[in-house]
């Protein structure tokens, strides 16, 4: 049986055919495409697809609004649809999948040098497990039931309410509160994000046109700059609360999984003292979440794994 697994992002589109196995799958060719050339997701299937290759099964995976079996891709103009997609090419079992919730699903199949534990904690096998990733916005999921029967849950988490920890980040909401009206996680923990949080430590107006974007400050902080520095370490400190607040609702003692673009590459502020200070401070919780474990994903191609569980869930699924 042959697989499809798609992760569709607005720069990337990341493509992969396989063969099922019974204890997984196993990759038979894989590719990643710029999305921006093509016009549409059929045009980029059939810029993949080579004459021949029939998949069984499919499982596309991108950002976007999910409802009966179509999608709406946020960061493109394209919309998917399950049962149409299932009939252009002939593939019996087409399953869409929100980006985050791909990602979920390949979790518990992480390998010790696909992540970077910044608490080991004491993980359960069989428990919960949050995703939160850090990239143009703020994604995360959660990952419940067990191995034979997994449960990926979406979430438009990343739109929640910041909550200031200390008299810096009061100041931090107080600061935009007039231009923005209401401070959500993702207006700060996002690439746009760390330009706002260098905005309010630099003492410049948020809507300055010449603020440096989230390459430029990392670039500035590794030669030095006192300000880019400062933009990281506070970056990494609400990530760090972010998290804690996701293991407090979602209990998960499978771990926390902070995933996307911008966390591996500030690795070394993540490592920090006071991130897992930020994470577990949280009383009279402390002790629970001292055994929360939180990692970092180094795989970027964590959502395209995730895709590819799930399409080989359906050929399996469908055997007699």
């Amino acid at each position: 049986m042959v697989i499809l697994a798609a992760d569709l992002g607005g720069t990337q589109s990341r493509l992969l055919l396989a063969r099922r196995q019974s204890d997984g799958w196993q990759a038979l060719r894989q590719s990643t495409l710029r999305s921006q050339d093509f016009s549409s997701f059929a045009e980029l299937l059939a810029a993949f697809l080579r004459p021949g290759e029939q998949p069984d099964s499919a499982c596309i995976a991108a950002a976007g609004p999910l409802s009966n079996g179509r999608l709406q891709l946020t960061n493109l103009p394209w919309l998917l649809d399950a049962a149409a997609i299932s009939r252009q090419y002939a593939i019996p079992r087409v399953r869409l999948l929100n980006d985050f919730a791909a990602q979920a699903h390949a979790l518990r199949q992480l390998q010790p040098q696909q992540r970077c534990a910044l608490q080991a904690g004491t993980p359960q096998a069989d428990g919960v497990c949050a995703l939160l990733g850090a990239g143009t916005g703020l994604g995360m999921a959660l990952l419940a039931g067990n191995p034979a029967q997994p449960l990926a849950l979406p979430s438009q988490g990343g739109h929640a309410d910041f909550a200031p920890q200390d008299q810096q980040q009061i100041d931090l909401l107080r600061y935009l509160l007039p231009t923005h009206g209401r401070v959500s996680l993702e207006l700060l923990l996002s690439g746009q994000g760390l330009s706002r949080l260098y905005a309010f430590l630099d003492e410049r107006p948020v809507t300055a046109a010449d603020l440096p974007d989230a390459q430029a400050i990392s670039l500035a902080a590794a030669a030095g700059d006192s300000v880019a520095e400062q933009t990281l370490q506070l970056f990494a400190r609400l990530l760090g609360g972010a998290a804690g607040n996701l293991a407090l609702t979602s209990l998960a003692f499978g771990g926390v999984y902070l995933s996307g673009g911008i966390a591996p590459k500030m690795l070394p502020y993540l490592q920090q003292a006071e991130v897992r200070e930020a994470f577990c401070n949280r009383p009279p919780m402390r002790a629970l979440l001292e055994r929360i474990p939180l990692y970092v994903v180094l795989d970027e191609y964590l959502g395209l794994q995730g895709a590819a569980q799930v399409a080989a869930g359906l050929d399996r699924d469908s055997q007699p």
